[in-house]
């Protein structure tokens, strides 16, 4: 049975907020963000700075190439201009509002600054578990519900055999330079760990995005374009910034996907009928 307790919110505020409905009502809150946004605005402007650390020891390298022949890293990959290497968390900008820290699911310690194979097993983790129950099935809808809100139906690599298949979310530390800036692009909870604890160099994917859809950062309850690329970005060491930040309570969600079965019949294309190629 799927656990129903509450999670624990860490959210930005001095960037203002997005209408969530599961933010509580906080009577501290226009107090928190107004000294939020005095705190920001004695802050210098954002510059760019290269994050990406070019002196590295034969041994990281090593251990970074090995990741290269993994498939499932060029599935992931796909379409993209990318590349690894290790880089600075402290120069990387935030375009997640939040993040969700879960009780249910364990995490183990983080590495050394030192400790390269235990950092680089971190950033390149394993495939991510499929688990999700069957809420309905039947011969027009399927309906799974799933505590990973990352589950995505995605098309196969093997579209012959398997046209789709579930998709559990990237294992991959990600970063992403769009438009001069550099963003984290995926492990922000991995970050704020290490982070923590002081360590500030991790090895990465480097995705040079060429949209703001590669970048990753198109979704709503992400912040705007016009504020990520504001004198003020949010950066993701601002999450460790409890004068930046307010934590809550808020109950567990579940990422639920409901899929249509339609058939129909209809004539063939004339490309198909004659033979040609399509």
């Amino acid at each position: 049975m799927m656990a129903t307790e509450q999670v624990r919110v860490r959210e930005l505020v001095a960037w203002g907020l997005d209408e969530s409905p599961f933010r509580p009502q906080l009577d501290a809150l226009p107090l928190k963000i107004e000294r939020a946004h005095n705190w920001l605005a004695q802050r210098d402007a954002w510059v760019s700075n290269q994050p990406v650390n070019r002196d590295l020891q034969a041994f990281a390298h090593k251990l970074l190439d090995q990741q290269l022949d993994r498939a499932d890293l060029h599935f992931e990959m796909k379409g993209l201009d990318w590349s690894i290497g290790i880089v600075d968390l402290r120069l990387l900008i935030a375009f997640q509002r939040r993040l969700i820290f879960d009780d249910h699911f364990s995490h183990a310690e983080s590495p050394a600054s030192d400790d390269w194979p235990a950092l680089v097993a971190l950033a390149f983790g394993p495939p991510i578990p499929i688990t999700y129950r069957k809420l309905a099935s039947n011969d027009s809808e399927l309906v799974l519900q799933s505590e990973n809100p990352n589950l995505q139906i995605r098309a196969s690599a093997r579209c012959d055999h398997e046209p789709f298949l579930l998709h559990g979310g990237s294992p991959f530390f990600e970063v992403a330079e769009f438009r001069g800036r550099w963003f984290l692009r995926d492990g922000y909870h991995r970050a704020f760990r290490l982070m923590r604890v002081g360590v500030v160099y991790c090895p990465a994917i480097i995705v040079r995005a060429r949209t703001l859809a590669e970048l990753g950062a198109s979704q709503p309850w992400f912040f705007s374009e016009e504020t990520l690329f504001g004198f003020h970005p949010p950066r993701v060491a601002d999450f460790l910034d409890d004068e930046l930040t307010i934590e809550y309570n808020r109950p567990r969600l579940f990422k639920t996907l409901r899929i249509t079965i339609q058939e129909s019949i209809e004539p063939a294309p004339f490309a198909f009928l004659s033979g040609e190629a399509k």
